[in-house]
């Protein structure tokens, strides 16, 4: 997530050594204007703002959906200035929280969106380069498949391939794949994902900031104040998923909020049903309809294992995120044989846990890039 508050699953919603040299499309579009390359193709890199002794971008690059089309995507990239090492800079691939459906909300449009990256400053003293996905329909066409894990999780792993590409920064093949709320969630399907659909990365852990790991959880939420979360979500697993049956789950008047709320801004303040806390967004369980029961599931971490080992860090306050869904998360990666370190931090909330965990975090982190061991407390 965003240091700023723009982010709700995140805060609350409203936000080259062994690199191929740098390419520039003339189309804006890219992918979608008919071209087809490999994921984690560039398609362009504009210069931003970088802090002192580092150089910025802002990119779009090919990405794929999950019925297998070429997209177009946009994000950042940000490398330390001078010689990479031999082998290649690591590269941190930062998920970002939730900020909305609309391309406006796209966090790369943000004028200083670099300063905004969480962690920036300390992982560029450590050599890394960072980039950020914006995710699939997020600043650039198509509608964003929100909180649908395996769409978020091609984005994390095309954004790293993608900033390989990008003369100057250096990156090299190893990766950590890290992220806040959806980008928890993004984070550990990058991780699971990896061996299978990025096998020229070398992924070294997945990193989840009070993940939005359990979204069939998060579907069956009655609280007024998260209707706007459970609405975004459902409408974001049809665009995933058009054959799924959501219209026999939304109720009257959810999809037409969910379209105000994407031409009218990013927070749920400029949309009155949200604002007010009088929209009920389902009128039926997921679950009653098979089609979306099926397209949920797929959106669900740790039904298989990986061997890309993951730290979790939750808030003990944290009222988006509960604590005990993470737990049940933690559970079952544990069961499945995932390598897990689960950490929480009792005083820290939703946002202040990005604080709270950046010390053992950022430890866990340089071993995985020393190449030691990853540790677990999993039970047994």
């Amino acid at each position: 997530m965003w240091r700023r508050r723009c982010s709700a699953l995140g805060l609350l919603a409203l936000l080259a050594l062994g690199a191929a040299p740098l390419a520039t499309a003339t189309s804006a579009d890219g992918a979608a204007a008919g071209s087809r390359a490999a994921p984690g193709t560039l398609i362009a890199a504009d210069a931003i703002a970088a802090p002192t002794g580092a150089r910025a971008w802002r990119i779009r690059y090919h990405s794929r959906t999950l019925d297998g089309r070429d997209v177009a995507e946009s994000g950042v990239v940000v490398a330390p200035d001078g010689p990479a090492p031999r082998g290649g800079r690591p590269v941190w691939s930062w998920a970002h929280g939730t900020t909305g459906l609309g391309d406006r909300c796209a966090p790369s449009r943000v004028g200083d969106v670099v300063s905004g990256l969480p962690y920036v400053d300390a992982l560029l003293a450590r050599g890394f380069v960072v980039t950020a996905s914006d995710y699939e329909g997020l600043g650039t066409p198509g509608p964003h498949p929100y909180l649908v894990g395996p769409s978020e999780g091609r984005s994390v792993l095309d954004a790293a391939r993608a900033a390989r590409r990008v003369a100057l920064t250096g990156a090299g093949h190893t990766v950590v794949a890290a992220g806040h709320s959806q980008g928890g969630q993004a984070a550990i399907f990058a991780g699971e994902l990896a061996p299978r659909y990025a096998p020229d990365l070398d992924v070294r852990g997945a990193v989840a900031l009070a993940p939005a790991a359990e979204v069939d959880r998060l579907l069956a939420e009655t609280r007024p104040e998260m209707q706007g979360f459970v609405a975004m979500a459902a409408v974001g697993l049809r665009a995933a998923f058009p054959t799924a049956d959501v219209d026999a789950v939304l109720a009257p008047g959810t999809a037409a909020a969910v379209r105000e709320l994407d031409r009218r801004g990013c927070s749920f303040a400029t949309v009155a049903g949200f604002r007010d806390r009088r929209l009920t967004a389902l009128r039926a369980e997921p679950a009653s309809v098979p089609s979306v029961r099926a397209a949920l599931r797929r959106s669900i971490a740790a039904q298989v294992r990986t061997s890309v080992p993951l730290a979790v860090y939750q808030g003990g306050r944290d009222d988006l995120i509960p604590p005990d869904a993470t737990a049940a998360f933690v559970a079952r990666a544990c069961a499945v044989g995932d390598r897990v370190t689960a950490t929480v931090y009792a005083d820290a909330d939703h946002g202040s846990v990005l604080n709270a965990a950046a010390p053992g975090l950022l430890q866990w982190v340089d071993a995985r890039i020393a190449g030691a061991p990853a540790p677990s407390n999993c039970a047994g």
